[in-house]
C-alpha cells in the first residue's frame, strides 16, 4: 500500500526538534526503515521556505531521502496566523494530496514514535480499517531533549547517530519518568482535576497507567476521495473537529489498546500550564460529564469506551482488570449523564445544560460544512468544469423543485400533468440526448457530490488573477520535490 507521511513544521525551534528527535524515531526499525510495507509511499513536509532549507541540510533528512521520496509544500506564514488554524490548513492540504494514496499518516514535529509503531498501525489499514486512533501523552521537552540524543545510533555507511530505536516499553518508561505535570492532572485520584480532561488515567503501580480518552489522535486515516466529508474544511484540530465529521460511527476504526502495539508521545515545555485554575475540584463524574457535554462529540464518546494499557512491564491481569472495572464504571456513569434529555438537564444540572448549549453553538457550522477543492477537480480543464457546473446546477435545481413539490401537493399535481404532455416529453427527450452527449464521466458520483461553490472555486483557480483576487483568503502552497 502507498502511504503519505505528512509533517507540519514552521519555526526553527520546531524544525530542530523534528530533525533531532522526532524524525530519528520515525526512521527506527519497523517504521520508515526501507521495508516493503511502505514501498511507493512519500513524505510530505508542509513548511516555510526558510525552514525547508534548515531541514534539507540535516543528516537525518538525507537518510529519509534514501528511503522515501520527499516533497515539500511551501507556504508563506502570515505574522498574525493563529497556530492551530494554520496547522489545520496544512493538514487539509495533506488530506488533498493524500487522495492519490491509500492512507495518510499525521504526525507533529514533537512526536516520538516507538520502533515498529508505524508498521503496526499501517498493518491495521492494510487489513481494512479506515483509521487508527491512539492517545499521545505528553512528556517534558527539556528532559527528553537531553536524554533522547544520547540514545541515537548510526546506520550502516553513516557514522552520524541518526536513528532513535526505542522499544515501546522503553519509551513508556522514559515518558512516565519525565511526564508533564499536565498529564498527572488527568489522574482519577488527583485532588485537582484537569480543566480539560480529554483523558482520564488510573495508575498501575510498577507497571504503567490505564487510560480512557475522549480525544484520540488519528495516527493514520484511509484516503476516501469518494466521500464528500473527506474534503471538509476544519479550523480547530483533526481529533476535535475533522474526525467527528468524517466518521459517523466507529465500526471500522482501530483503537490502540496496548502500548506494545504502538507508543507515541509528544513533548511539551515544562513551563506550559494546561490547568491554571488553582481552585479546580477533584475528579468526579459530574465534573467530567460537564466537560464532555461541551467537548465530546458522538465519536469522542465512542472513543472513551476503549481502554489503553500504557505499560513498561509485563501485565499483571489482576491489577489491570481492577482498574478497568473502575474506569468502566466512571465512563458508563458519564455516558448516562450525557444522555439526560435537555429539558431535565436544564433544571437538574445548570452548568451541564449551559455546556451543552455552548457545544451546539460552537459546532453549529457542522450542519453547513465547507469543503476544500479536491485535486482531481483542479485537473479538469475549463470546458469540463463549466459542464460540471451546468450539470450540478440542474441537479441542484431539480432537488430544490422536488422539495417544493413535496410541500405543495397542488403544485406537484400541476407539474406532473405538464411533464406528461407531448411537448414536455419531446423537450425531455432532447435534454436526455444532450446530457448523454456532454456528461461523459463528469456525472460520476465523486464529481457531482460537492456544492456549487466548490466547482466555482476550482474554476477560479484556473485564472491566476482571479484566484489571487478572490481566493487569497486561504494559505497557498507551492509543491516542490526535494530532489
Amino acid at each position: 500500500m502507498k502511504y503519505l507521511f505528512s509533517m507540519v513544521i514552521w519555526g526553527e525551534e520546531y524544525a530542530r526538534e523534528f530533525l533531532e528527535l522526532s524524525l530519528p524515531s520515525q526512521l527506527a526499525e519497523g517504521n520508515i526503515d526501507g521495508s516493503a510495507w511502505h514501498d511507493g509511499s512519500e513524505y510530505l513536509i508542509l513548511t516555510t521556505k526558510a525552514d525547508s532549507e534548515i531541514i534539507k541540510a540535516h543528516p537525518a533528512f538525507h537518510l529519509l531521502q534514501k528511503r522515501l521520496k520527499v516533497r515539500f509544500a511551501i507556504f508563506g506564514r502570515r505574522p498574525l496566523s493563529e497556530m492551530y488554524k494554520l496547522a489545520s490548513q496544512c493538514q487539509m492540504e495533506a488530506i488533498r494530496v493524500g487522495e492519490s494514496f491509500d492512507a495518510v499518516f499525521f504526525s507533529y514535529p514533537d512526536f516520538i514514535w516507538s520502533q515498529g509503531g508505524m508498521g503496526n498501525v499501517a498493518a491495521r489499514i492494510a487489513e481494512g480499517c479506515d483509521a487508527v486512533l491512539s492517545p499521545v501523552p505528553r512528556a517534558i521537552t527539556e528532559d527528553m531533549a537531553e536524554i533522547l540524543p544520547k540514545l541515537k545510533t548510526p546506520v550502516p555507511d553513516s557514522p552520524t547517530p541518526t536513528v532513535l530505536n526505542l522499544s515501546s516499553r522503553d519509551l513508556v518508561q522514559l515518558s512516565l519518568e519525565n511526564f508533564h505535570q499536565g498529564m498527572w492532572d488527568f489522574c482519577w485520584d488527583t485532588p485537582k482535576f484537569s480543566v480539560f480532561p480529554s483523558t482520564v488515567m488510573w495508575k498501575i503501580p510498577d507497571q504503567g497507567i490505564l487510560m480512557r480518552s475522549y480525544h484520540l489522535h488519528p495516527l493514520v486515516i484511509r484516503s476516501q476521495p469518494t466521500n464528500i466529508d473527506y474534503y471538509v474544511r476544519f479550523s480547530v484540530s483533526l481529533d476535535e473537529e475533522y474526525m467527528p465529521i468524517l466518521f459517523k460511527g466507529d465500526d471500522n476504526i482501530h483503537y490502540v489498546e496496548d502500548s506494545d502495539e504502538c507508543t507515541v508521545i509528544s513533548l511539551s515545555s515544562r513551563a506550559t500550564v494546561y490547568s491554571s485554575d488553582p481552585n479546580r475540584p477533584p475528579a468526579s463524574v459530574p465534573v467530567l460529564a460537564r466537560w464532555a457535554e461541551e467537548y465530546a462529540s458522538v465519536l469522542h464518546r465512542f472513543c472513551a469506551k476503549h481502554p489503553l494499557r500504557w505499560h513498561y512491564a509485563p501485565v499483571d491481569e489482576e491489577l489491570w482488570e481492577a482498574a478497568e472495572r473502575q474506569a468502566e464504571e466512571v465512563v458508563s456513569a458519564v455516558a448516562e449523564r450525557l444522555s439526560v434529555p435537555g429539558e431535565i438537564l436544564y433544571f437538574e444540572d445548570i452548568p451541564a445544560s449551559a455546556a451543552r448549549e455552548r457545544r451546539i453553538r460552537r459546532f453549529s457550522h457542522w450542519r453547513k460544512p465547507k469543503y476544500s477543492i479536491p485535486f482531481f477537480l483542479t485537473k479538469l480543464n475549463v470546458a469540463e468544469l463549466i459542464k460540471v457546473i451546468g450539470l450540478q446546477s440542474v441537479k441542484t435545481t431539480i432537488h430544490y423543485l422536488r422539495e417544493v413539490c413535496m410541500s405543495w401537493p397542488a403544485l406537484y399535481r400541476l407539474i406532473t400533468t405538464i411533464l406528461k404532455s407531448p411537448i414536455s416529453k419531446g423537450v425531455g427527450g432532447i435534454w436526455v440526448m444532450l446530457i448523454k452527449k456532454f456528461k461523459g464521466e463528469l456525472v460520476a458520483e465523486k464529481i457531482l457530490q460537492f456544492p456549487l461553490s466548490v466547482y466555482f472555486r476550482a474554476l477560479l483557480s484556473k485564472s491566476t488573477v482571479l484566484s489571487w483576487l478572490l481566493l487569497s483568503s486561504g494559505i497557498t502552497f507551492v509543491h516542490d520535490d526535494s530532489d
